[in-house]
């Protein structure tokens, strides 16, 4: 069979899949892929079937397409079974490129033109025109070969190999090969011989059944497919995500490691300038104190040395009162002049940063008195009795918070009256605040001091006045005097506040008492008589710079 070079391979199973190049001699394997002859016999056996055996033993490939381990038969390759059909879809496909001209099956002299699928032989033209005119062959139909459908057999029916004029129309049962009449008769006698037309029909029957059987296998086999892709689609969705979270976190604690090391590296350079202040300051102090002492020596000096005896006697006394004040106390050492007090604790936890929690401490930080705060409920008006307590925050140069390892202030409350002490608890939260609790014994006034270092923070000592019990409001629970005193001009309310528009020295609107969102008003409902906001709570008292017709509203 020639090919030409002009020749396209239409769609079909023309090639084949181990070479690439159009089936020569294509063989079916077991696993029923088809192969070159010439390919198969380059394979190296993979295995030996039977190896104990000298005689007939048997070998097993691996197929090239799907890898899959075949036993060849007891005579080799050769008797694999040829693929008529992949030979005829290449025979076909060049016959209708143009690359090849079929020899009419009948005459052997023109080229085939036709071909008379009842029949199954390929016909020129001249053949053709006998074809039709024969009583017994003018009604088969005949058909171009340029327009026969893929899968067309165009050789002729296979004949015997031992009878080559005999055609192979007989079928044996028990040996399962066809053969033709002549073979009938000698090396099949006496065996069960049928039509092949009649055999194929049933084998045809048998395999479309096998088909319709395989059909909800096929399914099943799409469904679980789809299922697969669809999980690895979902995989990869999932990965995807995943993979934003895990950037997002790590970028996250990057960016928060880096702003915990800025804090850490801020916090040395803070603690060493402050240190360097009071070192300064301590060399500042101890050279002036040199500097009086060596004048004060100076003057001594001279004065012993060349001083009229009467300018002896008058600054004698000057002399030695100074010389005493200067020589009072030994000079002390420079405050934090060890460098070995700040030490930098790695893995002590040092709170969240952005919600990641930190490790890293750096020990040594001292609390700026001037920078720490109080607040709470401790440091106003409390109940004789009741426990009660403030919050103290122990804040650096910066005025950040100190964080874990401050130092808790020193607390002392005593009663102003009596001059008696009251104990402080104190519980350090371990993020740079405490919670110092206490309970009033006795009603009057407290005086609580709070310092840090020996130093007192900004406001203290402050001053807390003790109710001696529990005190109803005589007031009512409101939201202005417009409302509660039914529109009256000059009710007031204990929480000071005036309505909008209200000028102290004019009274332009004509109203006394507060109103809504006036400044100062608390926002919402408040007693009248101490300007209190919580409804369940202790009365405050009046408080002595109301107004004078507070009361007037109160009694309403």
């Amino acid at each position: 069979m020639a090919e030409s070079d002009s020749w396209q391979e239409p769609r079909g199973r023309t090639r084949c899949p181990q070479c690439q190049q159009l089936f020569s001699e294509p063989r079916v394997l077991p696993c029923l892929h088809s192969v070159c002859g010439g390919c198969l016999a380059k394979l190296e056996p993979f295995s030996a079937l039977g190896k104990g055996q000298s005689v007939g033993t048997q070998w097993s490939i691996l197929c090239p397409v799907c890898d899959c381990e075949v036993e060849l038969p007891a005579g080799g390759l050769e008797d694999l079974l040829p693929d008529w059909l992949a030979e005829g879809e290449v025979l076909l496909a060049q016959v209708q490129s143009g690359g090849l001209q079929l020899p009419c099956d009948l005459c052997r002299e023109g080229p085939a033109e036709r071909r008379c699928q009842e029949c199954k032989v390929n016909v020129c033209e001249f053949c053709c025109r006998a074809h039709r005119r024969q009583k017994r062959t003018a009604s088969h139909p005949l058909h171009p070969l340029q327009e026969l459908s893929l899968g067309t057999i165009l050789p002729p029916a296979p004949c015997c190999t031992l009878h080559p004029l005999e055609a192979l129309g007989l079928f044996c049962e028990p040996c399962a090969v066809p053969c033709c009449r002549d073979c009938a008769i000698t090396n099949h006698r006496g065996h069960e011989l049928k039509p092949t037309a009649e055999c194929a029909g049933r084998h045809r029957e048998s395999l479309l059944k096998a088909l319709q059987e395989s059909e909800p296998h096929i399914q099943e086999l799409e469904a679980a497919l789809r299922g697969v892709e669809e999980a690895g689609e979902a995989l990869g969705h999932r990965t995807v995500g995943l993979r934003a979270e895990i950037e997002a976190f790590i970028e996250g604690y990057v960016k928060a490691v880096l702003e915990h090391k800025a804090a850490l590296l801020r916090d040395i350079e803070e603690e060493t300038q402050r240190r360097q202040q009071l070192l300064d300051l301590r060399r500042a102090r101890l050279q002036q104190q040199l500097l009086d002492l060596r004048t004060a020596l100076g003057f001594t000096r001279d004065l012993v040395a060349r001083g009229p005896d009467l300018h002896l006697i008058k600054a004698q006394g000057l002399a030695l009162t100074r010389l005493k004040q200067l020589n009072q106390g030994e000079p002390r050492p420079a405050e934090l002049n060890d460098p070995a007090g700040i030490q930098f604790s790695p893995w002590e936890e040092a709170g969240l940063y952005q919600g990641y929690q930190m490790h890293g401490v750096l020990r040594g930080k001292v609390a700026d008195p001037g920078k720490c705060e109080v607040r709470g409920a401790g440091l106003q008006s409390v109940c004789q009795g009741q426990l009660t307590s403030f919050t103290f925050f122990c804040r650096t140069t910066s005025g950040d918070l100190l964080g874990t390892g401050g130092q808790p202030p020193t607390v002392t409350i005593v009663h102003k009256e009596t001059n008696r002490s009251l104990p402080p608890s104190i519980q350090d939260n371990q993020d740079g605040t405490f919670h110092v609790s206490y309970r009033a014994t006795e009603a009057g006034d407290l005086s609580i001091s709070l310092t840090q270092g020996a130093r007192h923070i900004q406001g203290s000592p402050f001053s807390v006045k003790v109710r001696d019990k529990s005190q109803r409001h005589p007031g009512i629970y409101h939201c202005c005097t417009f409302c509660s005193s039914g529109g009256q001009k000059e009710a007031r309310c204990g929480c000071g506040g005036t309505m909008p528009g209200t000028d102290e020295a004019t009274w332009i609107c004509g109203y006394q008492g507060c109103g809504h969102g006036h400044k100062g008003h608390p926002g919402h409902s408040h007693w009248s008589c101490c300007g209190d906001t919580k409804k369940k709570s202790e009365c405050l008292g009046v408080s002595s710079t109301a107004p004078r017709n507070l009361l007037r509203t109160v009694a309403l």
